[in-house]
């Protein structure tokens, strides 16, 4: 009697411990399921954005637009390097007049794009630093690079008619803020700069960025701002 009893005993703890086991195995599977799935959706993303983007170089508001991927200009201290406008067009010339009303006919030919938003991203090399890759989407992302470049940014949208306006504070931007303008100035160590300066235009939503805050979309223009 007894050793049936020891008998069923161990049996009861052989199933148990298979049981345990299979669970253990079932959990572990689960979890690389989910892992699998969680990498299969990161590298499901695809942009649909449809605006077509340019950079264009400011002089006035009545000389036409010609489109600028190159520019060579003399960097020194509290000196204007360039100031550039952001229209969802990438047409080499476009008319020279107000931006504000200019801006709203490009923008007015595509639908459903009040989602997007205009960021930039500036690239360069330095002598202390190494590379400075900054993605700008608000005023507070140009503090950390003053020393190098004066970044300003600008509203020219939400403008009232023949009215002077400065460029967007932290303090005034909002969900609603279109950066349509941007001007680079040549800061206290701009000298320590030692490549050419590369900056990137593009429009985006929530789901534009990979993990590092990187610019991943097509909606994109780029300009090289070389010394002369």
């Amino acid at each position: 009697m007894k050793k049936k009893t020891l008998l069923l005993l161990l049996v009861l703890l052989l199933l148990t411990a298979c049981n345990i086991n299979n669970k253990e195995i079932n959990k572990e599977d689960n979890i690389i399921e989910k892992e699998s799935k969680i990498e299969e959706k990161k590298e499901e993303y695809i942009d649909n954005n449809p605006i077509k983007l340019g950079i264009y170089m400011y002089y006035n508001s009545y000389t036409n637009r010609k489109k600028t991927n190159e520019y060579n200009t003399s960097w020194e201290l509290n000196v204007d390097l360039c100031s550039l406008e952001i229209f969802y067009t990438n047409e080499d010339s476009i008319p020279g007049t107000k931006i504000k009303n200019l801006w709203t006919d490009y923008k007015n030919k595509y639908d459903n794009i009040d989602n997007y938003k205009i960021g930039y991203n500036i690239n360069f090399d330095t002598k202390n630093e190494g590379t400075i890759n900054k993605t700008i989407l608000n005023p507070s992302d140009t503090w950390d690079i003053y020393n190098y470049l004066q970044v300003y940014l600008y509203d020219d949208i939400h403008q009232e008619d023949n009215a002077w306006y400065s460029h967007v504070t932290d303090e005034e931007y909002n969900d609603s803020t279109i950066l349509s303008s941007i001007k680079l100035t040549g800061s206290t160590i701009v000298d320590e700069i030692t490549s050419d300066i590369t900056l990137t235009a593009f429009t985006y939503d929530e789901d534009d960025f990979d993990d590092n805050n990187n610019y991943r979309g097509i909606s994109k223009d780029t300009i090289i701002i070389k010394r002369s």
